[in-house]
């Protein structure tokens, strides 16, 4: 896809946020790549390009691509692109486990900022000793975790599923907007969000923490 189909400033960032953005990205110590898989006749996909557009043009250890479905479906099999629009995130030429399934503004901003943050270094604290569990995890664990933009917890829900997931190769945790796929909301049953489903077997609702998440990830096989 052509990049310069899409405006390369966000009508999401103000200049006062994107201080911030320079704050936080001019701390990365490695680099992260974010795919973009977008149908920009929708409007939720032209926001979310044109969002990861500006964010990876605020820093040189940032890079983008963007892709329609065709292109994904051939160039990244690894990634769901029935919910469009759908971004990931890259480390090496490596797929973290880490996605967005809609448009992180609003509150999911930090889920974002926060990702790329742990994917290209330094990341966020962790506890040393689940830290080694998670990079043991010995079976493949698929996390979803169904939000909305306005929810006040839900960011944090995504930030600590999305945490574990930039330092296991065995996790991916993906962040849906409940509110643009309704199928899912109807397939799921969601009433109160965040609701988190872990290998289609275990359903969470509200936030909990790294060690919480991760006894619930150990017993999903």
């Amino acid at each position: 896809m052509d990049i310069d189909k899409i405006a390369s400033k966000s009508s999401l960032i103000t200049p006062e946020l994107e201080e911030q953005l320079l704050g936080v990205l001019g701390k990365l110590t490695g680099e992260a790549h974010l795919a973009c898989v977008v149908d920009l006749e929708e409007k939720a996909s032209v926001e979310m390009a044109e969002l990861v557009r500006h964010i990876a043009g605020l820093s040189d250890r940032l890079s983008c691509q963007f892709y329609d479905a065709k292109e994904a479906g051939e160039a990244l099999p690894e990634l769901d692109c029935t919910l469009l629009p759908a971004t990931a995130l890259y480390r090496q030429g490596q797929y973290t486990g880490v996605a967005f399934h809609g448009v992180t503004g609003g509150k999911e901003m930090n889920s974002l900022v926060l990702a790329i943050y742990n994917v290209a270094g330094p990341g966020q604290e962790m506890d040393k000793r689940i830290r080694k569990k998670l990079e043991k995890l010995g079976h493949k664990c698929e996390i979803k975790i169904f939000v909305s933009l306005a929810c006040h917890h839900c960011a944090q829900q995504v930030i600590t599923c999305q945490q574990m997931a930039a330092c296991s190769e065995a996790i991916e945790a993906r962040m849906i907007d409940a509110r643009l796929y309704p199928h899912l909301a109807e397939e799921y049953k969601i009433e109160r969000i965040p609701m988190t489903v872990i290998n289609e077997k275990e359903i969470l609702l509200g936030t909990k923490t790294v060690d919480q998440m991760y006894q619930y990830v150990k017993s999903c096989k």
